[in-house]
């Protein structure tokens, strides 16, 4: 029998190894060289976010017992097949694997371009032109197959880095009826260029990487050199070609005399230079991301502009939905259904406007309407910024045909407001219960039309907790009916309990049901308590906890039924400088008990899953929360709030129309300034651009990008010496700060980027003209705030008069 197995197996998985010792080259191999001279660098994460759906092991061609595959990322299908992006890995043609462009890959997905990376032989399996042949049959495979894959075969694009940049520029050369583009990434164009030869031919490499391919040096074999060289094979019916190279010139070699010849027939180039990066610098945060952004910039170009994309998007397209199906910082969720559609509010802490409301036809897409609390209460309190305060916790329910929002304020006691219309007018907050510690309210009004009011306690503000107190309540939530109400479930009587709270309170069968959590919010479970009467004595249950998932703390949210009768449950997980994300489980009743999830290890204990079929069945428009703005419209988007109160003539959007006018306030560390305008991180990973323009007056007037959290980041532009001058500052959770004073810039009209990477790692970038970016500073990781995950912020300060201009404000995946 021949053994086919193992050289199968290898192939699928993209572990093509060369016959010669040469040592693996991925992503792990590499940051261990270049870790010690770069210790900034981290291994860029080839997680796809939601809708990204990654096909994996696809067998594209057979050579002799050799299965040669690729793996396509594809984006949420969409009315117009997705452009296609060819990945083709580098390694000095005798070593590396696919999955060192799968980071590249789920990003460029992200952005609505289909990405697939391919397997091909190395040169210790076939030379030179071996893997040629391989990507032009992966080429032709997918075309063949665009439609089954959702992909436009006529708008198609080969990218590669190093060795497998040469390899796409060369496919592309040679078959440009079917190539749109090309993007090489620090890869020769060249093999007879004398710095290409100085390398690539040195005798003292026996043999070099293009020897072994080529099967001999240069003096033996100068035909194959040639052939191979994408400079050679440059006219002009050639495609449009991208160069994305590092601080090393010798990897792009040729590549000034290819875009010589390009230009000569007409044909567009576009070289980005990263200062300061090294060869394999598209394997590596901080990177990656602008690699992704100048590929996208240039096949827009090239391919037909992208419509812009969210940086997460819960709904898969295909019927089902990945958790969560918010990912950004909406905590504590409350849910429920008025007919067929659903509601949600959040908590919004010390931010301004407060109560975010969100609205959706199926529980997957969700639509951020506005907020229930244009000022918090009370105004001169929240004037300025009070971190971790404010609105905790709230309660939504509908009754008697209005909606109704119970939330703490942890200092102040319980409000109320109430509305016919979920976006509003809500009324003003009425304070229902008065007391310190008092939080998580839950209303029921029960069958016998007597009201009910159920919360949880503040340890920091009442000095206990643990413990769910019910109160009676008048049924127009205009009053209380008893005194210091009943404690009904006491968790310092349970085992393992702590930090009971988060209560939600409902009736069925006859049964009361408490939902809550308890163990903390990073660590803990989500329990259910019923009785028979709504005073006790309850039986209680663990009926989902983290289990064999990566979902820690799952817990506190809501219990919604279709009106089909299918019930679901609303939770968030904590994420630290993400915030609090928002989950959706399916939920099953056995034995008069809810098991939320799917069953886990335990009998009747339930673990989060991270993927299931969408709870409504039918095709609904794609919505998510807004972020980002281009300042087109009267009044900013709801996505954005202050971290304070907001004031008259902090902005203005008319005072030059397309643009946000902020005017400067007052000088004062970023964490106690009330005028900064964020938004919430939307995604594990995403990217801000901002064009500002500074009007200054004096010396000191600055406008300022960042993140704001426990320690507070910034960058931006600042008047120094009479001079536009970039500017980082840099703030640790103890409130001492440090800045440094950047170079002199040629106006103050700058492109300010900031790049979220996965794990919160945040990088600062700046351009005068919108196409080459200087980083500032180094990579930090961003913390959370005082119950909040991070926040995006922007603001601007100095003496009266002076002011910034924003064109736009962009976050993209």
């Amino acid at each position: 029998m021949r053994q086919t197995s193992r050289a199968t197996a290898l192939a699928v998985a993209a572990v093509l190894t060369p016959a010669s010792a040469q040592s693996p080259y991925n992503a792990e191999t590499t940051y261990r060289k270049l870790v010690r001279d770069y210790p900034q660098i981290r291994i860029a994460s080839a997680e796809a976010p939601a809708p990204v759906r990654v096909r994996k092991d696809l067998v594209y061609a057979r050579r002799a017992d050799l299965a040669l595959a690729l793996d396509l990322y594809l984006p949420a299908p969409d009315a117009k097949p997705a452009p296609l992006v060819l990945l083709v890995h580098g390694g000095g043609w005798g070593g590396g694997e696919r999955t060192n462009m799968a980071p590249l890959a789920a990003r460029l997905a992200a952005r609505g371009y289909a990405a697939a990376t391919v397997s091909y032989r190395l040169s210790g399996q076939a030379r030179y032109p071996a893997a040629i042949d391989d990507v032009k049959a992966a080429l032709d495979w997918l075309r063949t197959r665009a439609g089954e894959f959702g992909v436009d075969a006529d708008r198609i694009a080969l990218a590669g880095g190093s060795a497998g940049g040469q390899i796409a520029a060369l496919v592309g050369m040679t078959r440009p009826q079917h190539v749109g583009a090309v993007v090489n990434i620090d890869g020769l164009s060249d093999f007879t260029s004398p710095e290409a030869l100085r390398h690539e031919d040195d005798p003292a490499k026996k043999p070099s990487a293009a020897g072994a391919w080529f099967g001999g040096r240069y003096a033996e074999k100068a035909a194959l050199w040639r052939a191979a060289s994408p400079l050679t094979h440059a006219g002009k019916d050639s495609p449009p070609v991208q160069f994305i190279v590092s601080s090393v010139p010798r990897f792009s070699s040729g590549r000034e005399a290819l875009a010589a010849r390009l230009a000569a027939h007409g044909i567009a180039t576009d070289t980005v230079a990263l200062a300061g990066a090294p060869h394999s610098f598209w394997l590596f945060d901080p990177w990656l991301a602008p690699t992704v952004d100048a590929m996208d910039r240039f096949l827009g170009q090239q391919l037909g502009p992208m419509p812009a994309r969210a940086p997460w998007s819960a709904d898969l397209g295909d019927g089902r939905y990945r958790n969560p199906i918010l990912h950004a910082d909406y905590s504590d969720p409350d849910a429920i259904r008025v007919g067929e559609r659903y509601y949600m509010v959040s908590s919004s802490f010390a931010n301004a406007p407060g109560l975010p409301l969100l609205t959706s036809s199926d529980m997957v897409n969700w639509e951020l309407v506005g907020h229930a609390l244009p000022q918090l209460a009370p105004q001169a309190t929240f004037a300025t910024p009070q971190h971790g305060t404010g609105v905790w916790a709230p309660s939504l329910r509908h009754h008697d045909g209005k909606f109704w929002i119970f939330h703490p304020d942890p200092d102040h006691g319980v409000y109320l407001s109430t509305a016919t219309d979920f976006a509003g007018p809500w009324s003003t907050p009425h304070l229902l219960l008065p007391g310190k510690g008092i939080i998580d309210p839950a209303p029921l009004w029960d069958d016998d039309g007597r009201a009910w009011l159920i919360h949880a306690w503040a340890r920091s503000r009442a000095g206990f907790n643990n413990v769910l107190t019910l109160r009676r309540m008048a049924p127009d939530g205009r009053s209380l009916l008893d005194g210091a109400g009943r404690v009904i479930i006491d968790g310092n009587r349970l085992p393992g309990y702590r930090t009971l709270e988060g209560p939600k309170l409902y009736k069925r069968d006859g049964w009361y049901y408490v939902f809550a959590p308890a163990g903390g919010v990073e660590h803990g479970w989500q329990s259910v308590f019923r009785a028979r009467r709504i005073e006790g004595p309850y039986e209680d249950r663990i009926v989902m906890e983290q289990g064999a998932t990566d979902i820690n703390g799952p817990h506190q949210g809501a219990w919604v039924t279709t009106p089909q009768g299918v019930d679901w449950f609303f939770h968030f997980q904590d994420r630290r400088a993400y915030g609090r994300v928002v989950h959706l489980q399916p939920l099953r009743w056995m034995d008069g008990w809810p098991l939320i999830g799917e069953p886990s290890a335990k009998p009747g204990v339930g673990q989060p899953l991270r993927e299931h079929a969408k709870p409504v069945p039918g095709v609904f428009a794609r919505r998510e929360p807004a972020v980002g703005d281009e300042f087109d419209g009267p009044a900013l988007g709801p996505q954005w709030q202050w971290t304070a109160n907001p004031q008259a003539g902090w902005h203005a959007l008319d005072a030059r129309p397309g643009f946000l006018r902020l005017h400067a306030q007052a000088a004062a560390p970023v964490r106690q300034l009330p005028s900064v305008l964020t938004q919430k991180f939307p995604a594990p990973a995403f990217g801000v651009t901002a064009r500002v323009e500074l009007r200054a007056q004096q010396d000191g007037d600055q406008v300022g990008l960042g993140v704001m959290g426990l320690a507070s980041d910034w960058f931006g532009v600042r008047r120094v010496g009479g001079q536009p001058r970039m500017v980082g500052v840099r703030c640790g959770q103890d409130g001492a700060c440090a800045e440094t004073v950047g170079p002199v810039l040629p106006g103050y009209a700058v492109t300010l980027r900031m790049h979220v990477t996965h794990g919160a790692r945040v990088s600062f970038s700046y351009s005068a003209d919108g196409l080459q970016y200087t980083f500032l500073g180094e990579p930090f990781d961003a913390t959370m705030g005082r119950w909040v995950g991070a926040q995006v912020g922007v603001f601007a300060t100095g003496t009266p008069g002076a002011y910034a201009d924003l064109d736009y404000f962009r976050i993209n995946p």
